[in-house]
């Protein structure tokens, strides 16, 4: 009979420091509803380095349609759009600055500081373009001079109240942090831009991932991940030097710990990869036609992202400004974009008797790609043929579009 009674005495403890061990693990953190705004891309440029001359046109009518000659209005249009819309946070995922200059960063964490001013807090990453650029130049009539640009720890310095100040923590490699957006909620920016290898998550960094990855699921968090680079391929063409160099080791590591999504830019597109385990959204180019920053809504383990463009026109209404590239902005930007593959386009085809109606559509196609707006491409099968028997590369960009889908680029839901 004593040994009985020893017996449930020994069980009813078990059982009672059982449960007791339940009610320590933490559960999930409520994070309650909450807008958090994404852009990248900025390539934004102080206007102390460029006088819109003959040289710096050059440079950006030959590139990928990026509407630097108005970027100064339409970087301050949207920190104004920011400030009135305020979301809980903004997320900046690098390429912050056209050609990494010094006086760029510091004129750029200006404005910054002004969302945070009105409520807004803000987190920043670098990009490729952003530290370390033997190309950061001041623009000048047809001159072009060299600028100086910044080191990784002058980058986290002049943008130290925008994430890295309040940082959670920081990984000592590279200018990797993560920080609290919400009760519950773990912001991780991985900088793979920032350390002594561009491009790779270099080990120690990954280390530091998953201790902070593994702190998060301690807690009960969930984790918002960002990069510059694309954790995953969002077009066969665009793989070397898009994506993070060992991607794989990263993937896994946040299918492991359950990250929610990976937010990027980088290629200019908007494209969204929703068919593995970690979603991943690259959002466009804010420099690049329709001009859009991401919006994600989350409420609890839900959310839903879409794109929202920056109204540039009522920002200089607002700010009593008639230069119709700022009035009509929205056209002058698709018509800018527009322009650049229309040369790409007629350069490649030469004295092609009928060039303007391959470009025409070439330029069509791409904007809708550029836009995340695949579905509303009209593809004809027979100027498709005729580019095949004109070039190789542009038939082959043309063909990876159509394969990828028809579906709408703007919208996702988790």
């Amino acid at each position: 009979m004593k040994s009985r009674l020893i017996f449930l005495i020994i069980a009813s403890a078990l059982v009672l420091g059982a449960f007791a061990l339940y009610d320590a693990a933490p559960g999930p953190a409520e994070t309650g509803e909450l807008t958090i705004a994404a852009a990248t891309d900025l390539h934004y440029i102080s206007p102390s380095l460029t006088d819109n001359g003959p040289a710096f046109m050059e440079v950006v009518t030959d590139a990928d349609g990026k509407v630097m000659p108005r970027i100064e209005g339409l970087v301050r249009a949207f920190a104004r759009q920011i400030c009135r819309e305020k979301p809980a946070a903004l997320i900046l995922s690098g390429d912050l600055s056209f050609n990494g200059a010094r006086e760029s960063h510091e004129a750029l964490a200006g404005i910054l500081s002004e969302i945070e001013a009105g409520g807004v807090p803000v987190y920043v990453m670098p990009g490729n373009h952003d530290l370390g650029s033997g190309m950061a130049a001041r623009f000048s009539g047809e001159d072009i001079e060299l600028v100086e640009g910044v080191t990784a720890g002058e980058f986290a310095g002049i943008y130290a109240d925008f994430g890295f100040s309040e940082a959670l923590s920081r990984d000592p490699s590279s200018l990797s942090y993560t920080a609290r957006l919400a009760p519950g909620l773990i912001l991780l920016m991985l900088d793979v831009n920032g350390g002594a290898s561009p491009g790779w998550a270099s080990d120690s960094t990954l280390t530091w991932c998953e201790g902070q990855l593994a702190a998060a699921r301690e807690r009960g968090e969930r984790v918002l991940a960002v990069s510059h680079q694309n954790l995953y391929s969002h077009s066969p063409l665009l793989v070397n030097g898009y994506m993070i160099s060992n991607a794989a080791q990263v993937e896994a590591l946040y299918e492991e710990y359950g990250v929610t999504l990976n937010l990027s830019g980088h290629i200019h597109i908007q494209h969204i990869r929703s068919d593995r385990e970690v979603p991943e959204i690259a959002t466009s180019s804010l420099a690049v036609s329709p001009n859009q920053y991401g919006v994600l809504d989350i409420d609890g383990v839900h959310g839903s992202y879409r794109t929202e463009s920056v109204d540039v026109a009522a920002w200089a209404a607002e700010q009593g400004l008639d230069e119709p590239e700022l009035t009509g902005f929205e056209e002058y930007s698709r018509a800018f974009f527009r322009d650049t593959a229309l040369n790409q386009a007629r350069s490649e085809l030469g004295d092609y008797e009928g060039a303007g109606r391959l470009a025409d559509f070439y330029a069509e196609v791409n904007a809708a790609y550029f836009a995340g707006r695949p579905d509303l491409i009209s593809w004809d099968a027979e100027i498709m043929e005729e580019w095949s028997s004109r070039s190789f590369f542009t038939p082959m960009y043309l063909e990876s579009i159509r394969a990828g889908g028809n579906a709408d680029q703007t919208r996702f839901a988790w």
